[in-house]
């Protein structure tokens, strides 16, 4: 039986990787394959700034997975590229944070 509060890495894991693949295959081009493969690489800089001083590793673990998903479902364009501009918005969404330049808002 699934016992989702032992299982949940898992279970999101897998439900972002499909959510991953179906965007990617929804991509009509090497281009927009790109965009959001950055975008998505800054909102996961986003949230490992967030989590920086708690728990990470099942984060991280989700994060992998929708590259996985995304990667898994690029027609257009190279998946190694996929990746690079991934964790470069990731890095760069991360370090504009830790710097201020970018601020959270929150009610």
């Amino acid at each position: 039986m699934f016992e989702f509060y032992k299982n949940w890495m898992e279970f999101f894991f897998v439900v972002v990787m499909i959510i991953g693949l179906l965007v990617a295959l929804a991509s009509p081009s090497a281009t927009i394959s790109y965009v959001i493969a950055f975008l998505s690489g800054m909102f996961a800089g986003r949230l490992v700034y967030e989590r920086k001083n708690k728990i990470q590793l099942p984060y991280f673990l989700i994060i992998a997975g929708f590259v996985i998903g995304f990667a898994m479902g690029v027609y257009y364009g190279s998946k190694w590229v996929v990746i690079g501009l991934f964790v470069l918005g990731g890095i760069l969404s991360y370090k504009m944070y830790n710097k201020k330049i970018l601020k959270d808002i929150r009610f």
